[in-house]
């Protein structure tokens, strides 16, 4: 939404002076006046004006000595005194872009909740966009409104007028918010489904008999952009499905023309060193690309199914950061005590919970805790996703007879402190880790199971005699992961009855209104951005110990550990609701079960 008014200069006026309209007159010699060059005989008024900078010295807001040295740091850097009062974090960003407003007597506009124009977008290409760090909003006949930091940068303004051949209409936005929305801006949108080629086309691309490899180029693009983890390319019998990913929920993002999927797969598998002429069994593979200066590892399952063959293709950024243990949303005194666990010097840690539940992160974040100095850590995955500095990773290859209990028998004989086992698959490679753990070795491993508790009892199925699993694991961890409000439009709201039942049987309080995101272009009218982990700690106690030993039921092992200590998983994911971070309709999606353990739903 625009906010405020501003007169209008004739369209007409604007185009034969070959100037934006409402841009500062040339005879303001205030606004102009003192400003650096930006590069050989080009005079910009990027840096705002002196009569600008003397405003925000008159409010208070510079002082006169920060004025002076903030001009001639732009002088020497040959940049806008706009951009080094931002840069140098003399005025705030948003403070700044208000300022702006006022003294130009434009509008600002607040990109998360403005509607985007995606013929707006089409005007300017995305690498024009970066170059300028502007962003084309809306237009009409003969106008187009930008969204720009620095509405005194007459060159920039005019370079737009010539590239467009349209009156460039100025508003005022913060630089980050204008970065943010040109990677959301110019996304791929849905392709037509029309057998006709020519139909196919993109919200601010054009793809015109695109080949395949130019189709999976623009679709790794868009997926990093829209922070996907996977990519599925599915035939129907009438078009080409893909959906990405994003934050654990699947999204349909275009239709493709059915006749590409042949030469689209194949493109694949040739990218993924598949066979080509293999159209039966499944196949994996991977391959590497290079996107806007990141290397991306991708892996690749192609399998067959009644309308032909699908594929995924799982995202690996390696400029992707691991997570800290502070930064998976952990409680605070779940944190402290799984910390505790760490520094044993030996028994077995289980992470539990179905796939996509973040066990993976929590491993690797467990690790980072650790002295990588001290301690010798190897670890056995399948594969290896990311890699962990000082630390020995190792992969299993089923097909050339390198299986996770084959290895583990060799990791036990290059003197470990710390093992870690991507996943406890069978009996075999739990007896063998419970062993290492009986021998003086700290062991962490995954485990599917729903619960903490069914975490012990997933053990006693695989054939671990139970005396085994007493005497070795030291804390089960169990968790999901729930997506996140987004902060952009988030605000109180009514919510069905459903829910408000749900949250009143964990919590045991009525609650009628909920945070909730309406959905903006932040969050791409999802309401949510971003994902949190919630987490049900369970130590060992010989209470515990000893009703395992006797076979008692799962229910009364649950009680027991709650009257221990445990917050079982739909307290503590409504917990995250009562502050604002998830929505009891998440809760409910990740959570509900039929037995109805933990809450009636």
């Amino acid at each position: 939404m625009l906010l405020g008014e501003r007169k209008r200069n004739s369209k007409a006026a604007g185009k034969s002076e070959g100037l934006p309209k409402s841009t500062p007159s040339p005879e303001d010699s205030t606004l102009i006046a003192d400003t650096p060059m930006a590069g050989t005989s080009e005079q910009t008024s990027k840096l705002g004006a002196n009569s600008f900078a003397k405003m925000l010295v008159d409010a208070g807001i510079l002082s006169p000595e920060q004025y002076t040295i903030a001009l001639d740091t732009a002088k020497r850097d040959k940049e806008s005194l706009v951009r080094v009062l931002e840069r140098d974090g003399l005025v705030l960003s948003r403070d700044l872009a208000a300022l702006l407003a006022i003294y130009t007597s434009l509008p600002m506009a607040d990109l998360r909740t403005e509607t985007i124009d995606p013929k707006a977008v089409a005007m300017l290409p995305m690498e024009v966009a970066r170059q300028y760090n502007v962003l084309p909003i809306r237009r009409d006949d003969q106008s187009l409104t930008v969204a720009l930091p620095d509405p005194t940068d007459l060159q920039t303004m005019q370079d737009l007028t010539i590239r467009t051949g349209l009156i460039i209409d100025p508003v005022v936005a913060t630089p980050k918010d204008i970065v943010e929305h040109i990677d959301l801006s110019y996304r791929l949108t849905e392709i037509s489904d029309s057998p006709d080629k020519d139909d196919v086309r993109v919200t601010a691309n054009v793809i015109r008999d695109a080949q395949p490899a130019e189709v999976i180029d623009l679709l790794m693009r868009q997926a990093l952009q829209d922070r996907t983890s996977d990519i599925h390319i599915q035939p129907t019998e009438t078009y080409l499905r893909i959906r990405f990913r994003i934050d654990g929920i699947l999204h349909d993002v275009m239709k493709l023309p059915l006749e590409m999927h042949p030469t689209f797969i194949s493109r694949l598998k040739i990218m993924s060193g598949m066979n080509i002429a293999e159209r039966r069994r499944p196949q994996d593979g991977q391959f590497s690309v290079e996107i806007q200066n990141r290397t991306v590892d991708v892996r690749v399952a192609v399998s067959g199914t009644v309308t032909g063959e699908m594929a995924v293709l799982r995202i690996l950024d390696k400029e992707y950061t691991i997570l800290g243990l502070d930064q998976l949303g952990m409680d605070e005194k779940i944190l402290d005590v799984y910390r505790n666990l760490l520094r044993l010097p030996y028994g077995v840690i289980i992470v539990c919970g179905p796939t996509g539940a973040g066990k993976s992160s929590t491993l690797y974040a467990s690790i980072l805790q650790m002295n990588r100095t001290e301690q010798n850590i190897i670890s056995l995955e399948d594969p290896v996703e990311y890699h962990i500095a000082d630390t020995n990773q190792m992969q299993v290859h089923p097909e050339a007879g390198i299986t996770f209990a084959g290895q583990l028998r060799s990791i036990l004989r290059l003197d470990p402190d710390v093992i870690l086992i991507g996943e406890i698959r069978d009996q075999e490679t739990a007896v063998i880790a419970i062993q290492a753990a009986l021998t003086g070795h700290l062991v962490l491993t995954t485990l599917h199971a729903n619960d903490a508790v069914s975490a012990l009892l997933r053990l006693k199925d695989l054939g671990v005699p139970p005396y085994l699993v007493t005497a070795s694991v030291a804390g089960i961890v169990a968790q999901r992961m729930v997506r996140m409000t987004c902060h952009a439009c988030q605000a109180m709201t009514d919510r069905p009855l459903d829910e408000q039942h749900a949250y009143k049987a964990v919590m045991g309080e009525e609650q009628e209104r909920f945070i909730y995101g309406s959905g903006c272009n932040a969050c791409t009218q999802t309401g949510y951005r971003g994902r949190s982990g919630v987490f049900e700690m369970l130590t060992m106690t010989d209470e515990l110990r000893q009703m395992f030993l006797t076979e008692t039921p799962r229910s009364e092992m649950s009680k027991r550990a709650v009257q221990d200590g445990m917050v079982p998983l739909r307290k503590a994911a409504m917990q995250k609701v009562k502050e604002g971070i998830t929505t009891p309709f998440e809760v409910m999606r990740i959570l509900f079960t039929l037995d109805g353990s933990g809450g009636d739903f």
